[in-house]
């Protein structure tokens, strides 16, 4: 997928998306994964309710993480998701409708700022997941992507809440989501600076080891 295709005909301004969101979370989601799960919500009172933008970050075990995150956070969600995603059968077409924005992991291009900066300015969040990729462990993070501390900055210092997700390893277990304080973008600190003080509170809050390897 190049830069070309990465342009799509997504309107965040669509009061038709917006209320699909609502639809599906409060009709689909919330039923069958409070069916699923013992689900618990921790720290509700952080979510901000200034109308102001923030993206959210959280650690990532499964393909199910978005729309249990999307349980606690109750609003329209554009997830930033890899590039080869939206090339898979089912997948693709049920992302792409949710809004979620497509990105080369190698190489940022200028529409998918573009496509962030529209998200947040039609009162949307961004989700990341900061680690990239899905971790298999539940002990540890071993690795942190700059992908976060870059969007704040190109999209004007934008503030970031930091979540994660505590168990559910088996239908009917518990299953936690925990949500931390916001955490103002700081102009100083470099890119490794910032991405470090928001993989410590993800970690945290998931019950996680930070445990970074060594860069190659």
């Amino acid at each position: 997928m190049n830069e070309k295709n990465n342009e799509r005909k997504f309107d965040y301004s669509s009061l038709f998306h917006r209320l699909s969101h609502y639809f599906i979370i409060n009709t689909i989601f919330w039923p069958f994964y409070f069916f699923r799960y013992k689900i618990k919500i921790i720290g509700a009172e952080n979510i901000p309710t200034d109308n102001l933008p923030f993206l959210f970050i959280s650690n990532h075990y499964s393909y199910e993480d978005p729309p249990l995150l999307s349980l606690a956070l109750r609003r329209p969600i554009a997830y930033i998701a890899k590039k080869e995603l939206f090339a898979e059968k089912w997948l693709g077409p049920t992302i792409n409708f949710l809004g979620a924005i497509p990105i080369d992991r190698n190489k940022t291009g200028l529409s998918t700022i573009k496509t962030i900066k529209e998200a947040l300015k039609n009162n949307w969040l961004v989700g990341i997941f900061i680690e990239g990729t899905r971790n298999l462990s539940r002990t540890e993070m071993t690795k942190l992507e700059e992908g976060t501390a870059f969007i704040a900055r190109v999209t004007g210092k934008t503030r970031v809440l930091p979540m994660a997700l505590r168990g559910g390893e088996k239908v009917f277990d518990k299953l936690e989501i925990h949500i931390g304080k916001i955490i103002e973008f700081q102009s100083d600190l470099s890119a490794e600076e910032m991405t470090l003080i928001y993989g410590q509170k993800v970690a945290e809050l998931a019950g996680l080891e930070l445990q970074l390897k060594p860069k190659n």
